[in-house]
């Protein structure tokens, strides 16, 4: 497969690539193949479980099966569109998937597209009876199954480190919920700048190459050339300035007015220069950065804890577990050694310097001098990995030259997610009942509203719309059916019935709200129903944050998402 970055450099591009071409841009040939590497366990056909594979199937997952028994109904037509009226009484589960099929078929002559396989049994029944039957997918997703069953099969993926994620809808609102024992993101795409360009100068001190490029230019010839001068890459005026202040000072800037006063130096360099700033910007791209000389490189929150883990991890390397052989948890350990050793208390270095303004010739000599490094770090990395997977009685080369460099490289945006187990949010003894409280207390900003109109009525905030959710699945393990349903049921029976409910959840859980009545009658009308619109949605939330778990590239949402379709509203609430 063509790397991203082969694009449009005149390589024979095959069909698959042609295809696909976008999302190789966007997560890169590794992100693609492991979507192509993985197997999915759908359970339910209903619209939501339909819209989320639709997603999943476009960008060439390998492999879906559908768990369901039903039979398509006339409700089925009306809010699935993975079914048609010329499909009544059919099997639900193997309709939905010959027609998601259709969309990206299995090409055996190009050998990608999806492969798919529909298992007719009851989803509650085979969770009951077969749980070892879900081992071999990489990621489960359900809906409609039993709060029973939910439960049951979320924890077992907890055990096993599966990724379960569960959707629930019900008239216009909806959630997704999700859990893993522990998910790992390898690139997390921050937004800020993460580039390390090494002008601390205990980092220069290991780098004697860059040092000695940086120093060798004189500013006395360089002055003499306005246009020379004005394109000098603010790396070489930032360790410039920052050598004078260390000879006049005797040490970096580490007080607030130190590191004032060094700023304005910089900043009365740029408007000595001239008074028309746009002629000068390289020295206020070093202003802008003149922190990276007297700060200490430290790694984000985020890759700093990844760090400790592994490092904790690994202390002792008798009792080998799952974790410890992880390709991901061995890289990062190899890097931790490194940092210890040859790198002095810093990360390797990378090439992924920032734009700068500079002379063409100039960036690229800079930019070999940090590739070269990169290449002589990432040698020595290698060697650590090797010898732990020795250490640990596993084959040297189990783990590939290319996926150790890739994340040495992107080490800087490393991430961990540790979610709790689902079961742990019903249970009164393990929930979290003080941060619950918070959610339903915290404050939320109100529409503005115009002068001389009385205020609104408060609306109900959305965390209430997810525990009667909760209710409404309480209520179908107790009766049997969702409240509101048949539609000649007695409604307002049903409505004191989930009042109730409602009210001994919150109880039970030590939970500090009360009752919304508004919310309870409106679950109670909508009847289980799912509109397609809203399927819609959670469908398309839900396989975003698939595919993010997939390729484990970017952060997925922390741990539930609740969509109110009703006032166009969502929350990210983590339970």
């Amino acid at each position: 497969m063509l790397r991203s970055d082969d694009v449009d450099k005149g390589t024979k591009r095959t069909e698959h690539e042609n295809r696909f071409d976008r999302q190789l841009r966007l997560w890169g040939a590794h992100g693609q193949d492991a979507i192509e590497e993985t197997y999915l366990c759908a359970l339910g056909a209903g619209p939501a479980i339909a819209e989320t594979l639709k997603n999943l199937v476009l960008p060439n997952i390998q492999m879906i099966t559908i768990v369901e028994d039903g039979k398509v109904t006339d409700e089925d037509i009306g809010n699935n569109f993975f079914v048609s009226k010329d499909d009544l009484g059919k099997d639900k589960g193997k309709t939905v998937l010959e027609n998601l099929l259709e969309m990206n078929p299995w090409d055996e002559k190009e050998k990608f597209g999806v492969k798919g396989f529909h298992i007719k049994k009851n989803p509650d029944k085979m969770i009951e009876s077969d749980l070892s039957a879900f081992l071999k997918y990489d990621i489960i997703i359900a809906s409609e199954i039993s709060e029973k069953s939910m439960l049951k099969l979320s924890d077992f993926c907890y055990a096993n480190n599966i990724a379960f994620v569960t959707l629930q809808v019900n008239g216009m609102v909806g959630y997704v919920r999700w859990s893993k024992a522990e998910h790992v993101v390898e690139e997390s795409h921050p937004i800020g700048d993460t580039s390390d360009v090494r002008l601390y100068p205990d980092q220069l001190a290991i780098f004697p190459e860059l040092k000695k490029f940086l120093e060798e230019y004189d500013f006395k010839e360089l002055r003499k050339s306005s246009y020379v001068y004005k394109h000098t890459p603010w790396p070489i005026i930032l360790n410039k300035k920052i050598s004078e202040w260390i000879k006049m000072k005797g040490s970096l800037p580490k007080s607030f007015d130190d590191k004032s006063e060094f700023k304005k130096t910089l900043r009365d360099t740029v408007e000595n220069r001239t008074a028309d700033r746009s002629n000068s910007y390289n020295l206020m791209e070093a202003y802008r950065n003149a922190h990276k000389a007297y700060n200490k490189p430290e790694p984000t929150e985020d890759a700093a804890v990844v760090l400790q883990d592994s490092l904790l991890l690994f202390t002792s390397l008798s009792g080998l577990n799952l974790r410890k052989s992880s390709k991901f948890w061995i890289v990062m350990n190899a890097v931790n050694i490194f940092k210890s050793k040859e790198g002095n208390g810093f990360l390797p270095v990378s090439s992924n310097i920032p734009d700068m303004t500079s002379l063409p010739q100039t960036y690229i000599t800079l930019k070999k001098l940090y590739q070269e490094q990169e290449k002589k770090d990432i040698a020595v990395v290698k060697s650590n990995v090797k010898k732990l997977l020795e250490s640990i009685g596993k084959d040297s080369k189990e783990i590939s030259e290319s996926y150790i460099e890739r994340m040495v490289k992107v080490i800087r945006t490393v991430a961990m997610i540790r979610n709790k187990p689902i079961s742990n949010e019903y249970d009164a003894k393990k929930i979290d009942s003080e941060n619950i409280t918070d959610i339903f207390q915290e404050w939320e900003e109100t529409p503005p509203v115009p002068e001389g109109e009385d205020p609104p009525p408060p609306v109900p905030k959305n965390i209430y719309w997810y525990f009667a959710l909760r209710a409404a699945e309480r209520f179908r393990t107790k009766y049997g059916r969702y409240p509101g349903q048949p539609l000649d049921c007695d409604y307002e029976k049903d409505v004191s019935e989930m009042t109730k409910i409602q009210a001994q959840m919150f109880e039970e859980y030590k939970i500090e709200a009360k009752v919304e009545p508004s919310v309870i009658r409106e679950i109670t009308r909508y009847g289980g129903k799912q509109v397609h619109n809203i399927a819609s949605y959670i469908g398309g939330v839900a396989s975003q944050l698939c595919l993010k778990l997939i390729i484990k590239q970017f952060v997925p949402l922390h741990n539930t998402f609740v969509y109110n379709g009703i006032r166009s509203s969502a929350n990210v609430y983590e339970l």
